[in-house]
């Protein structure tokens, strides 16, 4: 739960302020695409004055999300002085991109759910017990009454359940079916959004798929496997990088499997790794050594080592947890 003063603190600059500029970081999933929207549509109806950006624009996989046609990739320059920067769902702020360091900003508010994440911001309102930053949203719109229409709740809806894993995660409470609850009452189509989310793909990330089948490694008594992402399966497939969301679940639904994880070579030269744990192994200390961060079931990290390289240190850092 979030702090009485720091929700006294995000209404005064609500309150004295009219521009804002809501950012979230590269490689958008659902929570961060649902909790941009999200609190960009309440603060419009507020009849406020919000920019929605993101580094790497809009994914087609979530042009379904309501207020999704407003959200841009770059700006002309930097943001207004008196334009609020409101950062969500980033654990780092070096993760907002390179056009936000360009700006040479640091952002106003900064709400998120990672145990990670420092407090980056001049305001930080962080719940790491959460699990979703569109949780920690709906928690905020909640306590200062802001407008919580059908299409706020929509994006907030979709920021729970994929963050989640569809309500299947472990930090998954009680609280969190609550929330969703009250979303669906106030107009978020738990049917439509989940077929939008997952049966929506194209025929592209199904094979896709195929070619990660073919690549699947196991280690440690299969309790550990892992994939490596290469630009011949993009180009075989013909799929594109938004569409490997989820593809590291196929891992997961492996009984033995404590561990899993994806390694992925960026055009940018640095590898990206994703890691996910059934809770005997904190993925997330793991991905601190490399300067990522995230959640003790779930984290990630980019580096500038190869990924035959990486591949070799994650294993070892598993192994030091795994138990006999």
């Amino acid at each position: 739960m979030l702090h009485p003063d720091l929700l006294a603190s995000l209404q005064k600059l609500c309150r004295r302020h009219e521009r804002f500029l809501v950012v979230s970081h590269v490689r958008p999933d659902g929570d961060a695409y649902g909790s941009t929207l999200g609190l960009a549509l309440s603060l419009r109806a507020m009849g406020k004055d919000v920019l929605v950006v993101n580094a790497d624009g809009l994914s087609p996989l979530f042009e379904f999300l309501p207020g999704s046609e407003s959200l841009t990739a770059t700006l002309p320059g930097a943001p207004e002085p008196d334009r609020l920067i409101l950062a969500v769902d980033c654990a780092d702020a070096k993760r907002l991109g390179a056009a936000f360091d360009q700006w040479q900003r640091q952002p106003d508010v900064n709400i998120d759910h990672h145990v990670s994440n420092p407090g980056y911001a001049k305001l930080n309102l962080i719940d790491a017990d959460s699990p979703a930053t569109a949780q920690v949203l709906y928690e905020i719109i909640s306590a200062l009454k802001w407008p919580l229409t059908p299409e706020v709740a929509a994006n907030l809806y979709v920021g729970i359940m994929t963050d989640t894993g569809n309500f299947r995660y472990r930090q998954t409470t009680a609280q969190t079916f609550e929330t969703a609850a009250r979303l669906v009452s106030a107009g978020a189509d738990p049917t439509d959004l989940a077929e939008a989310c997952y049966q929506s793909f194209r025929a592209e990330r199904l094979l896709l798929i195929g070619e990660v089948f073919k690549a699947i490694h196991f280690a440690s008594r299969n309790r550990v496997a892992w994939f490596c992402l290469t630009p011949e399966m993009y180009a075989l497939s013909g799929a594109l990088p938004d569409e490997t969301e989820g593809l590291i679940e196929y891992l997961q639904s492996v009984k033995s499997v404590e561990v899993a994880f994806l390694l992925e070579w960026l055009p940018d030269g640095l590898t990206r790794a994703s890691m996910r744990s059934r809770g005997k192994v904190d993925v997330q200390r793991i991905c601190q050594e490399f300067g990522g961060g995230g959640h003790r079931l779930a984290a990630g990290l980019r580096t500038k080592l190869a990924p035959a390289a990486l591949e070799t240190r994650l294993l070892d850092l598993i192994a030091k947890q795994l138990p006999e």
